[in-house]
């Protein structure tokens, strides 16, 4: 190895490092408060058509990660220019193995154990905490926050999903309509504060 390609790899080593601890900027409150929208949007469809397919989340949560990662792209190549790749890729390692597993755990328990389908609600919430917690180095300290709603929805909705009294709608809507506005919140006043310090 020559002392070129030696301290090329130093920079690269550099920029990873610099982009796992660096703030990523690419999240926007509008189109995450948007998802908490259709969260209840959906939920108050269900409760009034009494459906329960939870195949729809799943549906309504690619759509939103499409949605969130197509904003994310274009917001990183403006906020972060010559990092945006690596802070895409960075952010993406964290939080893409833990939005699979929940995919996978809904689609077999759905297809396979359908009777077990209530407990989905507070798996994917607690799952949802552990995403977040998974990238919080680099999303604003506030964020902490959103995880730890989303630990303490996900505890609740487990307990409640032994009783039917409550529909999967309501176990489904309550926690991510308000958990993705409280998202939206937290990065909205994050990115008021930013400039100050």
């Amino acid at each position: 190895m020559t002392d070129i390609d030696s301290a090329l790899d130093d920079i690269a080593r550099l920029r990873e490092q610099l982009a796992a601890s660096s703030r990523f900027q690419g999240l926007a409150p509008g189109v995450v408060a948007l998802t908490g929208l259709f969260a209840l949007a959906l939920g108050g469809w269900q409760l009034r058509a009494t459906e329960e397919d939870l195949f729809v989340w799943i549906l309504l949560a690619a759509i939103c990660a499409l949605m969130i990662g197509t904003e994310a792209v274009v917001r990183s190549r403006t906020h972060h220019r010559a990092m945006a790749d690596r802070m895409l890729t960075t952010t993406l390692n964290r939080f893409l193995p833990v939005a699979t597993a929940g995919a996978i755990i809904g689609i077999v328990i759905l297809l396979r154990a359908p009777e077990h389908g209530r407990l989905l609600p507070g798996l994917w919430q607690v799952l949802m905490g552990v995403g977040i917690f998974s990238v919080l180095s680099n999303l604003p300290r506030q964020m902490l926050f959103a995880a730890l709603f989303y630990f303490a929805t996900g505890t609740a909705s487990l307990i409640l999903s032994a009783n039917n009294a409550l529909s999967t709608a309501w176990l489904m809507m309550v926690p991510f309509g308000v958990g993705q506005l409280l998202v939206a919140g937290l990065l909205l006043h994050a990115s008021r504060e930013a400039p100050h310090g």
